[in-house]
């Protein structure tokens, strides 16, 4: 009987698929791929694959991503040269759950991975561009903050702040919002502040995973999770698509970032549109997409900003 016993669940093992993790390793090993990570990456390509595998091995939710979506969204970071650990704070790869319609017309959901930049990493492509001489960012608590004028967007702070007590404190109610700041090499100046509540209607507003967790009281969106990162994300986009001198790699990094690529390499932000089955080559949508960063329109990205996706059960 244990024979018999043993014989089955070393069948069964025989039979599952390899897990998330195993087929990673098992593409970067292929030539076609390596090569793609080497010409974009050089030297630095075997650190950052190896860093791939860590992440994935690293999140349950990531586990349970499609391979070919975790390296396609690994690749535009790689683009940027920009690393994937989230807990740095320039870039992740953020599993969520799309939407699609089988061969038999019904609607299923998959995770699917997905390149998120994050507030450091704008910070760094902007800082590359060399268009910058200054550039700062900070959550502002409310016995700093003196006045704040929404529509001319003019803000004063305190003069002396060691009469404030809140930051020390680091209460999150007594934030009062988000503040980010650049200045050009050129010597133009421009400041850029959002209020608590500014943020939190911007997160309602292209969040559903943040939507959802309000209505059912959980805490799986990243807004949720980490609001402060998002929020200096939020501001410091803000600031540098509706204001800033943006680079091609930067006018890249704002329309890339939350973005998927279907099979036929169709760009998406997530946004429950019907998908189908996974590309075999997870590098051919970026080829597609050499000869598209030309220069856009500055405020046509400030009205186009994705929705927020992050993770979900």
């Amino acid at each position: 009987m244990n024979v018999s016993n043993n014989q089955t669940q070393n069948q069964r093992k025989t039979q599952n698929p390899p897990g998330v993790v195993s087929q990673i390793k098992g593409m970067l090993t292929e030539e076609n791929i390596k090569g793609r990570f080497t010409e974009v990456l050089g030297k630095k390509a075997p650190q950052f694959m190896a860093s791939i595998v860590n992440v994935v091995s690293a999140s349950t939710q990531l586990k349970q991503c499609q391979p070919n979506s975790i390296l396609a969204a690994a690749f535009v970071a790689a683009s940027f040269d920009l690393p994937i650990d989230s807990n740095l704070g320039f870039a992740a790869l953020v599993p969520y759950d799309k939407s699609y319609m089988d061969q038999d017309g019904e609607w299923k959901k998959k995770k699917i991975a997905q390149f998120q930049i994050m507030y450091k990493g704008f910070i760094q492509l902007a800082i590359r561009s060399g268009y910058y001489k200054k550039m700062n960012y900070a959550v502002v608590y409310e016995d700093e903050l003196k006045s704040y004028n929404p529509i001319t967007g003019e803000i004063e702070f305190v003069d002396d702040f060691s009469q404030c007590t809140l930051r020390a404190q680091g209460v999150e109610e007594t934030v009062a919002g988000y503040y980010a700041r650049f200045e050009l090499t050129v010597g133009y100046v421009q400041e850029l502040f959002m209020s608590k509540q500014a943020v939190d209607n911007h997160a309602r507003k292209y969040s559903q995973s943040y939507r959802s967790d309000l209505n059912k009281g959980e805490k799986k969106s990243k807004w949720s999770t980490d609001f402060e990162a998002m929020a200096l994300k939020t501001v410091i986009k803000q600031l540098l698509s509706k204001w800033g001198i943006l680079s091609i790699e930067m006018q890249k990094a704002i329309t890339d970032d939350q973005k998927t690529f279907d099979e036929n390499g169709i760009e998406s932000y997530g946004d429950n549109q019907p998908d189908v089955i996974e590309a075999e080559d997870p590098f051919m949508q970026i080829e597609q997409q050499t000869d598209r960063y030309q220069v856009i329109d500055q405020n046509q990205i400030a009205a186009e900003e994705p929705e927020e996706i992050d993770i979900t059960q």
